[in-house]
């Protein structure tokens, strides 16, 4: 009998482990996924600009095209919908937020939270960008976009683990000046 007590404990004990290991590769999976989204938005916010002053030596970001493309591809590479709502067989669970820098020569940023206007501030080059969801802090030195995801929190069938945080990612594009 001990030997058989012995064998279900063991066996549990290795169940736990093979799911909350099949979990975590899963959830890390998904996070490298979120941050190639991230580095792709961002490159593809910073690729567009108003030509006319980027010919008087300026990049200015036009924010409205950008933050349309930004919109656009979304969908396509986390799997939800236009709404920003996971779509079936999708990893995430809850609605996606996600918030979009753009620091150019205007010496204003501007901040977009799910493609909407949030706020604009003025900065100069050499000043830090501090994310408000994330640690994330980088020296703005040239023209730059910064997209920050929050994903919400993995899936984890152990309810052991919660709460869960979320899996915010961010990455930023830069503009570097030709000297």
């Amino acid at each position: 009998m001990k030997i058989f007590i012995i064998t279900v404990a063991v066996v549990i004990l290795y169940s736990f482990t093979v799911v909350f290991g099949q979990d975590y590769r899963q959830a890390q999976r998904n996070s490298y996924r979120l941050k190639y989204v991230c580095e792709e938005l961002s490159c593809t916010g910073a690729s567009f600009y108003d030509r006319e002053e980027y010919s008087k030596g300026y990049t200015i970001f036009d924010t409205g095209e950008g933050i349309g493309a930004i919109g656009d591809q979304l969908p396509n590479l986390l799997s939800v919908d236009s709404s920003l709502a996971p779509v079936t067989n999708s990893y995430w669970s809850k609605n996606l937020e996600y918030k979009v820098y753009f620091y150019d020569d205007s010496g204003i940023c501007k901040v977009y939270i799910n493609g909407s206007p949030d706020r604009e501030e003025s900065f100069t080059y050499g000043d830090f960008h501090k994310d408000d969801w994330t640690s994330y802090n980088t020296v703005i030195s040239d023209p730059t976009v910064v997209v920050t995801i929050n994903a919400g929190p993995g899936r984890f069938r152990l309810k052991i683990l919660d709460p869960l945080p979320d899996i915010i990612r961010s990455s930023s594009h830069e503009w570097e000046a030709i000297k």
